[in-house]
């Protein structure tokens, strides 16, 4: 025989209210926001106004600082070892030789063509217009087998452009008077070049 009880309805109500599982409570603004990836930063962009050296003759703001610092002679003379001519010609200059502007204006461009040709070789990292002509400059001036072995060349090839800069300023020394010494116009013009070399 089976005995049954009467359940108040409150507490039967109040069961039923504990068994049935609670709703989600969840809602779209008590969500956590979406992890949202930063983006990544652009990327480097190479300096337009660089190009390989072969790509550049020299300037006319490098002409111009091998003009001033030359000079224009337009008879042979002698600096005690060589004889020069024009705006410091030596390749075909002689004792009595004489030229005119427009053939010193031709040797000019001719020993220009050495250099450029020298450079376009020796430099292997891309140069603007202004640090090929500022190179120019100076290799008109040294020679291209000295401008091969130069600090300039060294710490350009090597990437290091402002040690590059820095680097004209070693080549300011020179024989006067049987002296071995600091010559006052070459640290003038490697001044002018380096400047030239840095300008933008």
């Amino acid at each position: 025989m089976m005995l049954r009880f009467a359940v108040p309805v409150a507490l039967a109500l109040t069961i039923a209210a504990c068994a049935t599982p609670p709703a989600d409570q969840s809602s779209p603004a008590s969500a956590p926001p979406p992890v949202v990836a930063a983006p990544a930063p652009p990327a480097a962009k190479p300096d337009a106004s660089r190009a390989p050296a072969s790509s550049w003759k020299t300037n006319a703001a490098a002409v111009a600082i091998i003009k001033e610092s030359e000079g224009l002679r337009l008879e042979a003379y002698t600096d005690g070892v060589r004889w020069l001519i024009g705006y410091g010609h030596t390749a075909t200059a002689k004792k009595g030789m004489r030229i005119t502007e427009a053939q010193a204006e031709n040797l000019l461009r001719q020993d220009l063509a050495v250099c450029e040709n020298a450079i376009a070789k020796i430099i292997s990292v891309p140069v603007t217009e202004n640090e090929f002509g500022a190179m120019a400059s100076l290799c008109y001036n040294m020679g291209t087998g000295n401008f091969a072995k130069s600090p300039v060349v060294t710490k350009l090839n090597a990437g290091d452009y402002a040690g590059a800069a820095d680097a004209f300023l070693t080549h300011t020394r020179g024989t006067l008077n049987g002296v071995k010494q600091e010559i006052p116009h070459l640290k003038t013009r490697r001044e002018k070049e380096r400047a030239l070399f840095l300008a933008p």
